[in-house]
Order: C-alpha cells, then structure tokens, then sequence
C-alpha cells in the first residue's frame, strides 16, 4: 500500500462512519486501523467472517471492509454475500494483495454488484477512505434495499430506527443532522437509503416521510 498519510481536515465535521474492518493479519490491521482513525473514522476491527457476523448487529456499521482471504472459512467473498442479503444498507469495499476476487476466491467470484474493490498495493490511504464514503453514499435502487419479510413488517438498522423516532418526533433535517452531529448532505444520504430500505419510492404523489412514519407507527418496521 502507498504510503500516504494525509488526513481528511474535514473529518470532524463531516459524518463520522462506522467502520467494521475484517483483517486476519495483525500487522495489516494495526496499519490500515491507524490510517482510518487518523481519518475521524470509527472502527471496529476484528480477525473473522464469523466475528464480523457477530459484530453486525452489536456495532451496527455503515460501511464493511474486509480482505478476502481471511485464512480460514467463511472467507470475505461470502461474508459479503451474507452482508448484502441480510444487512442490505451496509456499503461494501474490498482490501485484499489479490489483483482478482477470482484469485482470492479459489476461481469463482461470489462478490455482490454494490463492492468496491481495492488492491493494497496500489491504494493510499486517502483512496481508501475515498471508497469507504462512496460505498455508504451510493444511492441504490428501492428495489434492492427493500427488506420486507414474510408478514410484510420490514427490518431496519438500529442506526435507521433511530432517524425513524426521531421523524416521528418531528425533527426536521437539518435538525436530524445537528443531533447526529453529522452534516445535512449526509443526513439526506441516510434518509434517503432508510426510505429505500421501506420500500418507498421516489414518487411524488406521496410523501415519503410522512409515509416512513406511519410504517414505524403501524407497527410494520423491525430493527435488527
């Protein structure tokens, strides 16, 4: 990895990511870890798809990153596919020395569309970062961030039942922002993939926060 230690200036005011680093080299996760912090991130790192599967729910990420070869099985390439089928609203970016998720896959590439994929080698720290904010930011279609189960309720974060309460307490954006200490193009971010995790379209015969809130009221939003 270059060596490039530039850090983001605009870090502490800027939306502080959750980061979930998964990296079974101690050495790569001390130096990565340090370049990530250096950036305002807040990260959780840990050895194992196992460990990260666990760690989903309790850190509640906004953002995964992981090798692929994590050493032993489940490597990264179904970690992620657990993550996109599970945890659909968590941006997804790639840190391996491969130069192919097929390489490091034994062959096969079993990666969702939405990954950024980064080698090491070839990456500053800055590009990094640079990834991790464009995976959290990208807009996806509703259709594929919807997570409506079988008795038509739909699972949430913890993080986007959070902005749920706080619509149906009346917050306004911008006041959304400035109680999550986050910036209001980001607070628009995070509204729009909660919208698009309810299944809201972008119609404009409906209003799609007044609708979120009816679904939280309902009773038909879960939080995971």
């Amino acid at each position: 990895m270059q060596n490039n230690m530039m850090v983001n200036t605009k870090a502490e005011n800027q939306f502080r990511l959750k980061v979930l680093f998964v990296e079974d080299d101690k050495f790569t996760q001390h130096t990565i870890s340090e370049l990530l912090e250096n950036q305002g991130v807040h990260l959780m790192t840990v050895d194992s798809a196992p460990q990260a599967i666990r760690a989903l729910t309790e850190f509640d990420p906004n953002v995964i990153l992981t090798d692929l070869d994590l050493g032993t099985e489940p490597d990264g390439g179904d970690l992620l596919r657990y993550v996109s089928k599970h945890h659909p609203w968590i941006g997804k970016v790639i840190l391996t020395a491969h130069s192919s998720p097929e390489i490091a896959l034994g062959g096969s590439n079993r990666l969702p569309e939405d990954v950024t994929f980064l080698i090491k080698s070839l990456v500053s720290s800055q590009m990094i970062y640079e990834a991790i904010v464009n995976s959290v930011e990208a807009s996806r279609a509703p259709q594929n961030m919807s997570a409506e189960t079988q008795d038509g309720t739909f699972v949430v974060s913890k993080s986007q039942g959070e902005l749920l309460r706080m619509m149906a307490d009346g917050l306004s954006n911008i006041a959304i922002a400035e109680k999550r200490e986050i910036t209001l193009t980001a607070t628009k971010s995070v509204i729009h993939r909660l919208f698009a995790s309810l299944g809201l379209d972008s119609d404009s015969n409906i209003n799609q926060r007044v609708m979120a809130v009816k679904l939280w009221q309902q009773g038909k939003v879960r939080i995971k």
